[in-house]
């Protein structure tokens, strides 16, 4: 049955609500719009940042090494530069193969301000997409788990597998609605080893997997040989997922994990134990970090404080 509310604009005068003498009624059916799903580079501040960035080489030996300003960790706008070059201009590892080896497994996540679903179909296909239904822009799905399809806690409009849109509940009717333009919006997804891995910065156009060795460069760098041959431990499995607040700059978190162990024997003593500190080393390379001691995939909801 088609849906033929007129919905009247008002005004507020003095605390109260009147109706506008001027009002047009609109049918529901002009409410359904299309959603165009993109990360905006700010390019008006990239220079700016892109300068101050350039101050601190990382080849810069740590002897001769200087702290970065504050500002980095405290300023919004910097904080915003770093969601676009860091976040979202390249492969991020977001979550582990084991979480979606089956049809029907998925998890969902967020990334800086990206709120994504991986999900694996009938057919065994891996998807990534944005988090958030065609229609009134609602949280899809959320946690992990395994589903036969992906049904909005708003209005029911109900998604498959492969993100097309099934069902979309008292719509029968509408003109110009077209069920195969509103599916979910892809984000490119890949596999490396047992992670899987997002670019929400590059525009996807396709529901395919990417290849996992043609981000491997990409994602890796100079890093990808020597995960080859001493990374990834293949006999780990993975067990369970866990979230923790930190009420920091996502920054902070990094600086004291990639402190080459400095503070672990003084705030971890029990840890410290039963570690050989006198081998850990971190391995700075051109696309990302290694931490010879083993690997954890962290995923960062990052915020400016």
């Amino acid at each position: 049955m088609a849906i033929a509310t007129a919905l009247i604009p008002f005004k507020l005068i003095n605390g109260r609500r009147f109706q506008s003498k001027n009002h047009t009624p609109i049918l529901a059916q002009r409410l359904h719009f299309k959603v165009s799903c993109c990360v905006l580079n700010p390019i008006s501040r990239d220079s700016h940042y892109q300068k101050l960035v350039d101050e601190f080489d990382p080849r810069i030996p740590i002897e001769k090494a200087l702290t970065p300003p504050s500002s980095w960790y405290t300023d919004p706008s910097f904080y915003e530069y770093e969601l676009h070059r860091v976040f979202y201009g390249g492969w991020q590892a977001v979550g582990y193969t084991e979480q979606v080896k089956d049809p029907g497994d998925f998890f969902t996540g967020r990334l800086g301000n990206v709120e994504f679903l991986v999900c694996r179909d009938n057919d065994g296909k891996l998807h990534a997409f944005h988090n958030v239904c065609r229609h009134h822009g609602s949280l899809l799905a959320s946690g992990s788990g395994k589903k036969s399809c992906f049904v909005c806690p708003y209005h029911a409009w109900t998604y498959g597998l492969d993100g097309g849109l099934l069902k979309a509940t008292r719509i029968t009717g509408m003109q110009n609605f077209k069920v195969n333009e509103f599916g979910l919006i892809p984000l490119n997804v890949a596999t490396w080893g047992p992670f899987v891995l997002l670019n929400v910065g590059k525009e996807s156009s396709t529901h395919q997997e990417v290849d996992g060795n043609m981000v491997e460069s990409e994602w890796l760098g100079s890093c990808s040989d020597a995960l080859k041959t001493n990374g990834v431990d293949s006999s780990l499995s993975y067990v369970c997922r866990r979230v923790y607040d930190i009420e920091c700059n996502w920054k902070v978190f990094c600086d004291n994990y990639l402190d080459g162990g400095y503070h672990v024997p003084h705030a971890h003593k029990a840890l410290a134990s039963g570690l050989k500190l006198d081998s850990y080393s971190t391995i700075v390379c051109i696309s990302c970090f290694l931490i010879i001691l083993g690997y954890i995939c962290f995923s960062f909801i990052t915020s400016s404080t």
